[in-house]
C-alpha cells in the first residue's frame, strides 16, 4: 500500500504538497499529534528528486538527564508513512528500506526510543540495520460484516453477558466530553485509583475527533438514566480504535461488553476494522477473542543507550510503556472484572 500525505508533515509538505496518499492512521494526523502532545511533535522526512517519499512524526520528552522518544498520551500507534512507488515487490521492498533507514538516521540523538508500529508495517528489517531492537505485541481485529454475521462469530458466554447487559442498559451516543471525562475521573476516586493520563489532553482528543467526524462516545445508562458505562472510539479511513472506557464499580461486568457491541455494530456500518488494542495475557485473549476478534501482531522497535539502560535497571523507572500497558490493564478492568461491593 502506498501512503503519505502532505498532512503527515507540518514543515515543506504543507507548504508545497507532493504526497496526496492516504494517512497510515488517524494518530499520525497533525490536529491529532498537536493536541496529544500539546504541540511538541516533530517529524523526518525523506525527499527523492525533490518529492517527499516519507515521513515519520515523533515525541519527544525530557526524563531525569535524558532525551526520549516515546509515543504520544492515547497515541495507539506511529511510525513511518512511506510511499513506495511503482515496481515489482523486491523493488518496492527494498525502496521501502532505503527511505525508511533515511528516515531513522534523521531522528533526533536521545538516550530512548521506541514507537508501536502502524498495521501498514509489515516488516522492521530497515530499523534493525540501522540498530534497533524488534519485538512484538499483539491486538485484536474485527473485520466489518452484517450485525447478524458478527453476532454469530462471538462466543455463547459473551452473547449472555451482552443479552443481559440489554435488559439493564440502554446504549446512546448522547455523551459530551464533559459528561465522559467526569464520569471517568469519578469512577476512579471511587477506587482509589490515580490518573494515570492527563484528562484534559483526553478531553481535548474527544472534542477535536467529534468536531472532525472522526470520533464517538457511547454511554450505558441504567433505567433511570444514570450513567453506569462508557467508552471512547476514533477511526481513520480503515480502522475504529478502542480509546478509553469508564464504569462505575457497581456497573457489572456486562457493560463495557454490550458499549463495545454497539462500537463494533457501527463500525461495521462504516466499512472500519475494529481494533481493540488489547494485551497478551489469557484473560485479554479469552474477552476480546470472545467477540470474535482475531489476534494480529504490531512491531514496536526501540533503542537505548547503555548508560540510559542501567539507570533504568537501578532505579526501575520507565516500566513498560506508560502509553500502553497502565491504559490497556485499566480497559481490561472495566470490562471483565466483577461489581465491587
Amino acid at each position: 500500500m502506498i501512503i503519505g500525505s502532505p498532512l503527515l508533515a507540518p514543515q515543506a509538505a504543507l507548504r508545497n504538497p507532493v504526497i496526496n496518499d492516504v494517512l497510515p492512521t488517524i494518530f499520525h494526523e497533525p490536529w491529532w499529534l498537536d493536541t496529544a502532545t500539546r504541540g511538541q511533535w516533530e517529524v523526518v522526512e525523506s525527499f527523492h528528486e525533490g518529492s517527499m517519499v516519507g515521513s515519520m512524526p515523533y515525541f519527544c520528552k525530557n526524563k531525569l538527564w535524558f532525551k526520549t522518544g516515546t509515543m504520544p498520551m492515547l497515541t495507539h500507534y506511529l511510525g513511518p508513512a512511506i510511499n513506495s512507488g511503482s515496481g515489482s515487490p523486491n523493488t518496492r521492498l527494498l525502496r521501502r528500506i532505503a527511505i525508511t533507514r533515511d528516515l531513522v538516521r534523521r531522528l533526533p540523538k536521545t538516550a530512548s526510543f521506541s514507537q508501536w508500529m502502524h498495521r501498514g508495517v509489515k516488516d522492521v528489517l530497515a530499523f534493525q540495520m540501522e540498530g534497533f531492537q524488534p519485538s512484538v505485541q499483539f491486538t485484536y481485529e474485527l473485520e466489518p460484516a452484517p450485525p447478524d454475521v458478527l453476532w454469530r462469530q462471538m462466543r455463547d458466554k459473551t452473547r449472555n453477558v451482552t443479552r443481559k447487559a440489554q435488559n439493564i442498559y440502554t446504549v446512546d451516543d448522547a455523551i459530551d466530553a464533559e459528561e465522559f471525562i467526569w464520569l471517568y475521573r469519578q469512577n476512579l476516586l471511587a477506587l482509589g485509583w490515580d490518573e494515570n493520563i492527563d484528562l484534559e489532553v483526553a478531553k481535548q482528543l474527544f472534542i477535536a475527533s467529534c468536531l472532525r467526524g472522526r470520533g464517538q462516545g457511547l454511554v450505558a445508562r441504567n433505567r433511570d438514566g444514570i450513567a453506569k458505562a462508557a467508552i471512547f472510539c476514533v477511526w481513520d479511513q480503515s480502522v475504529c480504535y478502542y480509546l478509553l472506557s469508564t464504569r462505575t464499580p457497581d456497573s457489572g461486568n456486562g457493560a463495557i461488553t454490550l458499549l463495545l457491541w454497539s462500537a463494533i455494530q457501527n463500525a461495521a456500518a462504516r466499512g472500519l476494522v475494529f481494533d481493540f488494542y488489547g494485551l497478551g495475557y489469557r484473560g485479554a485473549v479469552m474477552f476480546y477473542t470472545g467477540f470474535g476478534a482475531e489476534i494480529r501482531p504490531r512491531y514496536i522497535i526501540s533503542k537505548s543507550t547503555l548508560s540510559f539502560r542501567l539507570l533504568r535497571e537501578a532505579r526501575g523507572i520507565f516500566r513498560k510503556s506508560d502509553t500502553f500497558l497502565s491504559n490497556e490493564l485499566r480497559h481490561f478492568f472495566w470490562a471483565t472484572s466483577p461489581p465491587r461491593r
